[in-house]
């Protein structure tokens, strides 16, 4: 009496195997050895890159926080007011929705009532975090402090990552065909024409009894609406509902806080 196994052109009585049988058998069992290898190794390889793209890991988190903090620290001249950066998880989300749309361009402004700094990274392969942020940082070559560009290069990216009051970090990354898509959203927000991306000084001088590590960690939770409230309150104090509205970071920060509008 004879069985047959399905896909294998092999016949086996009921106790004896023939010896050809065996050795396509043995050919099987090694190509299929082989095939789990294979697949395995590109398992793994997924892996890797949901790593790098998954921002909801604490040590992915982590590593962005950190790199952004050493490139802070340690900006030349060095920094008297410049805060410690921290992981938000708003921000993260609102950069993790606007790469998933892979549209590769920034995300608009409308629609949200958070007004954000942003930085964007696009790579034929997936990255580490701590490339992307080096990546944006490595435009510190084209500026010079407090001017600017020096040869008409962009400084955008690297001016927003040390911006000194922008405190509040989330990213997000997404594969997009044959691209990775890298985001970092930004409150406050930086960049803003002709100002400093921070002051000069001794690290910490504008926060003495708040400082870690050469990085102020007393942010100001109000934001002024109006660049022209150092004015306004030599004009009209802090006492007018105005001021209150329109300026509250200087009118309520102390100095506890440094004056990060």
């Amino acid at each position: 009496m004879y069985e047959f196994y399905p896909k294998v052109r092999c016949i086996k009585k009921k106790k004896n195997f023939y010896q050809s049988c065996l050795i396509k058998l043995s050919k099987i069992l090694i190509m299929m050895l082989l095939l789990f290898i294979t697949l395995f190794h590109m398992c793994t390889a997924c892996n890797v890159v949901s790593v790098y793209l998954y921002t909801k890991l604490t040590a992915t988190q982590q590593e962005i926080v950190d790199q952004h903090n050493n490139f802070r620290r340690l900006v030349q001249p060095s920094a008297s007011n410049m805060l410690r950066m921290k992981w938000d998880n708003t921000l993260a989300d609102s950069a993790q929705q606007w790469v998933n749309q892979c549209q590769l361009t920034p995300s608009p402004v409308s629609g949200t009532s958070l007004f954000y700094g942003e930085n964007l990274f696009l790579a034929s392969k997936p990255c580490s975090w701590t490339e992307v942020v080096t990546a944006w940082h490595s435009e510190v070559k084209n500026y010079q402090f407090p001017t600017g560009s020096t040869n008409g290069r962009p400084i955008g990216l690297y001016t927003q990552v040390v911006w000194y009051s922008s405190y509040q970090v989330g990213c997000g990354a997404a594969q997009c065909g044959n691209l990775y898509f890298y985001a970092c959203q930004y409150l406050r927000a930086g960049n803003f024409k002709g100002i400093a991306p921070y002051t000069a000084g001794e690290p910490c001088a504008e926060c003495p009894n708040s400082c870690e590590d050469n990085l102020c960690t007393n942010p100001c939770p109000y934001i002024d609406k109006s660049s022209n409230c150092p004015t306004l309150k030599l004009q009209e104090g802090c006492n007018s509902s105005f001021m209150r509205t329109w300026c509250p970071a200087l009118c309520e920060c102390t100095d506890n806080h440094p004056n990060f509008k």
